[in-house]
């Protein structure tokens, strides 16, 4: 045989290898009701509908979807009486059955996991979902692409310096998630502008593209200043005196050197938990622009631009 074409054969089988490699880190991806949603396959057999997070406390499993399938591959340990942990959409807190500290057989490989076992079944919000996987859990870095309908697990930083924007962000103990530091800038038809500086959480469950908090002062006062941008009652949209609910509608924002058209900020209340601390939230609406990539050990996140209404400048 040509030895011009063994080696051709050579390099079409590394490269085929390397194609499967990828594709058994690429899982389906979707949105619904505003929450990123996946399918996986624990154990190469067993189906998984699972809910993404970028601030959960841990991952939690449907104590149904756990008894059945899991029984035989983890350790179980009962949980402590009083053990209890709170999830949105109930009122009150939810007791823990158990607890899964163990290794699965997921993404091509035993990945560690750390569990609340959780009777959802009577819960409207939760009962669907198998398990909800904050991403921090992942192994290494995740990338998140909602317009794709796909995210892919333990994306390597050289791979992605080459063709994605960098930036610092910080992690925050208390909601176990990202933000960025920076200014949201709104601009109106006149390109006459409003500035609020302060810091973003980054939220996958957040369905808008930006929300900004009206419990701050800061805030309230950018929402002020912001006034002839505000949508004025109409048959579609009552603003709530109780959530203080007000969109503002720009001719363009800026956050930081990254540029957004055609969206619109939800300013609101923001009540109780961690969140409240926040000048605003960054929700997947902004994120379905790009594709964007979350490095939580190195405290980063990647984005490549993938929609006609966001720019990213080198200038901030």
């Amino acid at each position: 045989m040509n030895v011009k074409l063994i080696i051709g054969l050579i390099l079409l089988f590394n490269c085929s290898q390397n194609l499967v490699i990828a594709e058994d880190k690429r899982f389906p991806l979707i949105v619904k009701s505003g929450h990123l949603l996946s399918e996986w396959k624990l154990n190469d057999s067993i189906q998984a509908k699972v809910m993404l997070e970028t601030g959960f406390p841990k991952i939690v499993i449907s104590e149904n979807f756990a008894l059945k399938h899991l029984k035989h591959l983890v350790k179980f340990e009962t949980a402590a009486k009083n053990t209890s942990i709170r999830l949105w959409g109930t009122a009150n807190k939810i007791k823990v059955s158990y607890l899964i500290r163990d290794t699965l057989y997921l993404f091509g490989r035993d990945i560690a996991i750390d569990a609340l076992v959780v009777d959802v079944a009577n819960i409207d919000a939760w009962k669907d979902h198998d398990m909800i996987f904050p991403l921090k859990d992942l192994p290494g870095i995740t990338e998140i692409n909602i317009n794709g309908k796909y995210m892919i697990i333990d994306r390597k930083q050289e791979e992605l310096q080459k063709t994605y924007h960098s930036f610092d962000v910080e992690y925050d103990e208390n909601v176990k998630g990202l933000f960025l530091s920076g200014s949201l800038i709104v601009r109106d038809t006149l390109e006459m502008e409003e500035k609020l500086d302060g810091n973003f959480l980054l939220d996958l469950g957040a369905p808008n593209a930006l929300f900004v908090n009206r419990d701050l002062e800061n805030v309230e006062n950018f929402i002020i200043r912001s006034e002839r941008m505000l949508l004025k009652d109409t048959t579609q949209f009552k603003p709530d005196p109780h959530t203080k609910l007000g969109i503002i509608m720009p001719n363009k924002f800026y956050l930081n050197n990254i540029s957004c058209k055609d969206e619109y900020i939800v300013a609101m209340r923001m009540f109780k938990g961690h969140a409240q601390e926040y000048s605003g939230i960054i929700g997947n609406r902004f994120f379905s622009h790009f594709i964007i990539a979350f490095d939580f050990e190195k405290k980063k996140i990647f984005i490549r631009v993938n929609s006609d209404k966001v720019k990213v400048s080198d200038k901030f």
